[in-house]
This record gives structure tokens, C-alpha cells and sequence, in this order.
């Protein structure tokens, strides 16, 4: 049963004016070009997460940056910056950012590999075109530079 995100997210802020969504014709989905048993996967998440060594985010809207975090990290190492109270709520990081999980999918063989290093970037970006034009080509170019051959996008 597919989830009715659209429609939680209105009855979760019925106080705000209806989020205008993005909609795109085409399809954001490819078919894998091997199994995934032997592709490398990126992991991306849009939970404001950084290393205590690293800056934190704006923790307000439109943070076009974003950090690139080692898939080796010890998760105690990571913080959460994003504005959301769900996010800050967080107690296991791997719930937005499930790098532990991901590497154990790689070592039981069920992932090929997963890339290094991850990335994270703030969720509830408004500025729709400078993301499709600045930070997702940006983005796309650091994947392919990494020839991964697929992402898993954890949005929060």
C-alpha cells in the first residue's frame, strides 16, 4: 500500500497554506543495470546530518550545501542540524541515516558495495530552481565520479 505522503503532510500542518509540490513527466525511476548484489550504492539523505567535526547547517529553509560523510563513520560521531522537530526527536541516526545498515547489507552480499563517501544535505529547500540548476548537478557529478549505480535518497 503506497503511502499518501502528500496528503499526511496536509493534515500534519493544516494551519499552513497547501506546500506547492514539484511534479515532473518523467519518471525519476531506472532499471538497475545489474543486480543488487553487484552494484554500488550511494546513500543521500536530506536529514541535516554532519560529523561533530564538520560545520552544522543553516537550520533555516534553503541550505543549498551539503556534507560528505565516510560510510566508515562511527554514527556517535554524527549530529543532526535540520530545522524539523521530528529530526530533532532523533535518537538512532541511522533512522534518517542508515549507513550501519547499509554497510551490513554490503557485507552480507545483498548490496555489491557501498560508495564513500555519503551525503547529506538539509531537507525544505524552497528555491526550486537554484537546486535543479546548482546543487543537483553538482550532486550528480560527485555520483558519477564515484561510479555508483544507484542512490538511495532517505528523505526527512
Amino acid at each position: 500500500m503506497p503511502v499518501r505522503y502528500i496528503e499526511q503532510v496536509r493534515l500534519h500542518f493544516p494551519d499552513h497554506p497547501p506546500y506547492q509540490w514539484s511534479t515532473y513527466e518523467t519518471s525519476p525511476l531506472t532499471p538497475l543495470p545489474k543486480p543488487l548484489s553487484r552494484c554500488r550504492i550511494a546513500l543521500l539523505s536530506s536529514s541535516g546530518v554532519y560529523r561533530k567535526d564538520q560545520a552544522p547547517f543553516d537550520d533555516v529553509k534553503n541550505d543549498l550545501t551539503w556534507r560528505e560523510i565516510p560510510t566508515d563513520v562511527d554514527p556517535r560521531d554524527l549530529r543532526i542540524s535540520h530545522f524539523s522537530k521530528n529530526a530533532k526527536a532523533v535518537t538512532d541516526v541511522n533512522t534518517v541515516f542508515p549507513v550501519s545498515r547499509l554497510r551490513e547489507l554490503a557485507a552480507e552480499g545483498f548490496v555489491g558495495e557501498l560508495a564513500s563517501p555519503a551525503f547529506t544535505f538539509m531537507g525544505r529547500i524552497f528555491m526550486r530552481t537554484r537546486l535543479q540548476k546548482e546543487m543537483a548537478p553538482a550532486l550528480l557529478e560527485r555520483l558519477r565520479a564515484l561510479a555508483v549505480d544507484a542512490a538511495l535518497l532517505v528523505p526527512v
